[in-house]
């Protein structure tokens, strides 16, 4: 039978905790809680991480990143982010709005030309298709901000067939993906409402177009290298392979088994090609520097990666009140360039700050940082679907009853 195990960082203890405004004692809450999802059976493995301050105040981590060779879940292990690559990609793209090589108004069919003639669908299908021409062009705000009109195609809604029939997952680069993207109908006016979908991927793509380099390059050179993020990357290199984590589902008897494909990762541990919405590989120490320069307004140990003035318009609520269609954060929160953002401690539904802003991952990944309370918060484990045990409401409120 599998037994669990817990690792935590040596050089923590009561004393650091304290000295960093936590109470131990109500720290050992949120610790008793972490193992109990593993205890349980509802995760193979999870890792939390809370820095202060700019200072580790809190590592902890129980159970395995591969239950089947009993491999510990640890600081270094490295697991797959999803979506909060999209954080990562946006960051990329404010430092060309700071170059003035972009802006948030430019249409996005300026630098790619497939986007000028779009359409949107409003009856039919994918067969019969009833289209109008869009009156708004997509702009840069609106693939930030989830309003391009583009979606996942995964709200069982008639516009779905036309992501499910398309050519996306046979692309070979994120030019043909993007190209591919371009030939489908928006689902509405661009600017109207926000819907998770696509639109990261486009900016990404837009990067690379402006840019004059490869996406991932792009990437490895103003963000990854530049903040010492040695473990983050859209490929696990073959040396670090043991430490990928394995992903987690439940079967049909309810018991834990690996999930055994991914989209566009052909390969083990290695995208078919970068992307902005998802793919990149990461741990929670790499990512902890990339959300603490976040925390910090821009920069980390005297590496600036955003304008003071960047980093605030990056936090700030975008959406000014337009419609929310599929709902990926509670009515609390609005949504910045790239992160979602705490405007109604009464609507939010956990406890915490105003101004406060994160993201998460589809494999159940979560950062979130405050920088009022100058607190990041981290917790990671591997398992789909996403979130389907409300370990990121529990944790939330147990770090920030912590507090002292």
């Amino acid at each position: 039978m599998l037994t669990w195990a817990v690792t935590t960082t040596a050089t923590l203890s009561g004393t650091t905790s304290a000295k960093h405004g936590f109470s131990p004692q109500r720290l050992e809450r949120l610790h008793g809680q972490i193992e109990s999802f593993v205890q349980e059976g509802k995760h193979g493995g999870i890792s939390v991480l809370l820095l202060r301050k700019g200072q580790v105040a809190d590592f902890f981590a129980v159970g395995f990143r591969d239950r089947q060779t009993e491999k510990l879940m640890q600081a270094d292990t490295i697991v797959r982010i999803y979506s909060l690559t999209k954080i990562i990609t946006s960051v990329a793209a404010l430092t060309l709005i700071e170059e003035g090589k972009l802006g948030l108004s430019h249409p996005v069919k300026d630098y790619l030309p497939e986007f000028n003639d779009m359409r949107i669908f409003v009856g039919g299908n994918a067969q019969h298709r009833e289209l109008i021409p869009a009156e708004v062009p997509i702009n840069v705000h609106h693939v930030f901000t989830h309003m391009s009109g583009f979606t996942y195609g995964d709200n069982e809604e008639p516009i779905d067939e036309f992501y499910q029939t398309s050519g996306l997952e046979k692309a070979d680069s994120l030019a043909d993906f993007v190209r591919e993207l371009a030939t489908l109908p928006l689902k509405r006016e661009p600017g109207t409402a926000y819907e998770y979908g696509f639109s990261t991927d486009i900016l990404a793509r837009v990067v690379e177009v402006v840019s004059g380099k490869p996406f991932d390059l792009f990437v490895q050179e103003r963000i990854l290298e530049p903040l010492g993020m040695t473990d983050t990357g859209f490929r696990v290199e073959d040396a670090k392979r043991d430490r990928l984590a394995k992903v987690y589902e439940h079967g049909k008897n309810g018991e834990l088994q690996q999930v055994q494909r991914f989209e566009f990762e052909e390969v083990e541990g290695q995208k078919k090609f970068p992307m902005g919405g998802s793919g990149l590989f990461s741990t929670i120490e790499d990512y902890s520097r990339f959300a603490q320069m976040l925390c910090n307004g821009g920069e980390l140990n005297g590496v600036r990666i955003l304008s003071r003035k960047a980093f605030e318009q990056m936090t700030v609520d975008h959406l000014g009140g337009k419609p929310v269609t599929n709902r990926t954060y509670t009515e609390g929160y609005g949504f910045g360039l790239g992160v979602a953002v705490r405007t109604n401690n009464g609507l939010a539904g956990t406890l915490g700050t105003l101004g406060a802003f994160g993201w998460s991952g589809k494999a159940t990944t979560l950062c979130m940082i405050d920088p009022a309370e100058e607190l990041v918060m981290l917790v990671f484990t591997q398992h789909l679907p996403y979130d389907a045990h409300g370990l990121f409401e529990r944790f939330t409120n147990l770090v920030y009853q912590a507090l002292v």
